[in-house]
């Protein structure tokens, strides 16, 4: 892995519930390219949009996923400070995480759709906001039928707002950060190749594309790759991103998703923990991204 933000690439690649190496291999430098752009959208005052937002339907309780939320928040913050406006959108029953989480670091509006929206009113509402760019955080979309799969192959269409049809609109920058292979932008990826990966690849499997998708450990990881990429092409505001990548701010924001009732969407269940992992054991990842972003 060589070119602009190789460092950070790598360094992304730490699994979280799974390897995301094989994946990663097939979209070599579009972390760079996906950073160029929104740094291009903040010089320009542009409007970013960012999708999130999982319902882990199959756990005991089911709820929100720590995973994406979280990431969101920090990266629509370093988006602000670029000078971006940055919407944050989700569906109905993602709506309370996202929103504390947003609320933590006072960075982005929140645009709520319902799960019963269909593809039209999605392109509408979204066309409506006048966006440069639209880039997903770990939100899930369909596979080749159509059907919208968690990571266990449970089918969750129907409980999940059709976000991924407005990454189609025509004029919009694209962009995605995924960790799992079923999620939006994953159709960068060949078919083929997640389903050698993935547990289930070849049944969950996305087929959206974007312009850059981001693979990392997990996909609040892949948001803190961004921001140290934005800080290395931003220097102006090198400190005020980097100091977005302290494990404390990453910490505050994810106790807040599960004050909210965020879950873990590996293990199902509350706590300070993402896609398994502990709060407190990817702190140094996210020390060694911010050295990165100083760089």
């Amino acid at each position: 892995m060589s070119g602009p933000l190789a460092d950070v690439e790598r360094a992304l690649l730490r699994p979280g519930a799974r390897d995301v190496t094989g994946l990663a291999a097939a979209v070599p430098g579009q972390l760079a390219r996906l950073a160029a752009e929104l740094t291009a959208a903040g010089r320009a005052g542009g409007r970013v949009g960012l999708v999130t937002g999982v319902h882990i339907a199959w756990a005991p309780t089911p709820a929100a996923e720590t995973d994406g939320p979280v990431g969101t928040a920090v990266l629509a913050a370093a988006l602000a400070e670029l000078g971006a406006e940055p919407v944050v959108l989700t569906d109905e029953p993602c709506a309370q995480v996202t929103a504390a989480c947003v609320d933590v670091l006072g960075a982005g509006r929140l645009e709520v759709l319902p799960p019963s929206a269909d593809e039209a009113r999605v392109r509408d509402r979204v066309a409506a906001l006048g966006l440069s760019s639209l880039v997903a955080v770990e939100r899930l979309g369909p596979n080749a039928d159509g059907r919208v799969l968690t990571m266990r192959g449970f089918d969750v269409t129907g409980s999940t707002a059709p976000l991924h049809a407005a990454f189609d609109l025509p004029g919009l920058v694209t962009g995605a950060v995924g960790d799992g292979g079923n999620e939006i932008g994953m159709g960068n990826v060949p078919a083929d190749v997640v389903a050698a990966c993935v547990a289930h690849g070849d049944r969950i499997a996305c087929r959206v594309p974007v312009d850059a998708l981001v693979v990392a450990g997990t996909s609040n990881w892949g948001c803190s790759g961004l921001v140290a990429g934005l800080a290395r092409l931003a220097p102006g505001h090198r400190d005020a991103l980097a100091a977005l990548l302290d494990p404390q701010v990453d910490a505050r924001v994810l106790g807040a998703a599960t004050a909210a009732g965020a879950i873990d969407g590996v293990t199902g269940l509350p706590g300070l923990s993402v896609d398994g992992v502990p709060v407190a054991g990817y702190a140094d990842l996210l020390a060694g991204l911010r050295a990165m972003a100083r760089t």
